[in-house]
């Protein structure tokens, strides 16, 4: 009987819960099965694409399954393991870059008592514009002929015969992709420092406080308190610039279309050759899924880590 009475409680609470995940699941249903259809359709689409044999150029010839024969051949193919490792040169010194100068501006900002809505407001006005513009933008700006950056630093000895650059800026592969580099950083490091601001805005007071009794300086409040402070904030800052920074196109393709000689080839303006330009859409279709692939790897090892370090801190 005691057995029974003890029981009972156990049983109504698992009825309870279980009631709970039932309703709980009918209400994210709507809107989880409407992402499931919006995005698992593309998804398949590109999957089952992937494995054909597709040339638009000729229409009439129809698709062919091949399964994972164009990820073998794209597997196989220097260019495009080329076309990524710019793209990871890109990424890891523009997101890096962002993030100390973004982490900078946070912490001014963070300061600023008058003014802070304005300043703000005016700092995401390069976020907002289209990549496209801002690489035609910055592409006359850094002309030989007629552009204000290269007309300056020619007249400081910089450009020309005997200068540190004595080619074309944007005709020269190291200072050609550093340009792509430097206009993904003017144009994404305001983003960044606003996701930075807002983690720092929301930073606990208590621990500056103790901290200041025990006598810490302001760099091991820096180190000690805010950073470990701002990890989640650093994690999202960095997962959303990384996965964007990977699929750089836009600025690419307005800047440099990929040159001089390929040096700022992108993988996903090589996969925009592939598709666009010599019609091999299969190949491409491969190409997106695997550079899709090491993208959310790359996150995952990031979140993965940054969770790691949260369980044993």
């Amino acid at each position: 009987m005691r057995q029974a009475v003890s029981l009972a409680p156990r049983r109504r609470s698992y009825a309870a819960r279980h009631r709970e995940a039932l309703t709980g699941l009918a209400f994210i249903a709507p809107a989880a099965g409407f992402l499931l259809a919006v995005m698992g359709f593309p998804l398949l689409y590109l999957l089952r694409h992937s494995m054909n044999a597709e040339d638009f150029a000729n229409p009439a010839g129809g698709a062919r399954f091949i399964g994972l024969g164009n990820y073998g051949r794209v597997l196989h193919t220097p260019e495009f393991w080329q076309s990524t490792l710019t793209t990871g040169k890109i990424v890891v010194l523009a997101v890096t870059l962002e993030f100390l100068l973004g982490l900078g501006l946070a912490m001014l900002l963070q300061r600023v008592l008058v003014g802070r809505r304005i300043l703000v407001a005016v700092m995401l006005i390069p976020a907002m514009m289209m990549p496209i513009a801002v690489g035609l933008m910055w592409r006359y700006m850094l002309d030989d002929s007629y552009g204000m950056v290269a007309y300056y630093l020619s007249k400081v000895g910089l450009t020309g015969p005997g200068g540190v650059f004595p080619g074309s800026i944007l005709g020269t592969a190291h200072t050609a992709l550093f340009s792509i580099v430097l206009t993904d950083v003017w144009e994404w490091t305001p983003f960044m420092a606003l996701i930075l601001l807002a983690g720092l805005q929301s930073l606990p007071l208590e621990p500056y406080e103790a901290a200041a009794v025990d006598g810490a300086n302001a760099w091991q409040e820096f180190w000690r308190i805010t950073l470990p402070l701002l990890r989640s904030a650093v994690t999202v800052a960095l997962l959303i610039r990384i996965a964007d920074a990977m699929r750089i196109l836009d600025i690419v393709f307005s800047m440099t279309n990929g040159g001089p000689a390929n040096a700022t080839e992108t993988a996903q303006f090589y996969t925009y050759k592939t598709g666009f330009e010599q019609f091999h859409t299969g190949l491409a279709f491969a190409q997106v899924v695997i550079v899709a692939s090491v993208t959310i790897g790359v996150c995952a090892l990031i979140f993965r880590q940054v969770d790691s370090d949260r369980r044993h801190a």
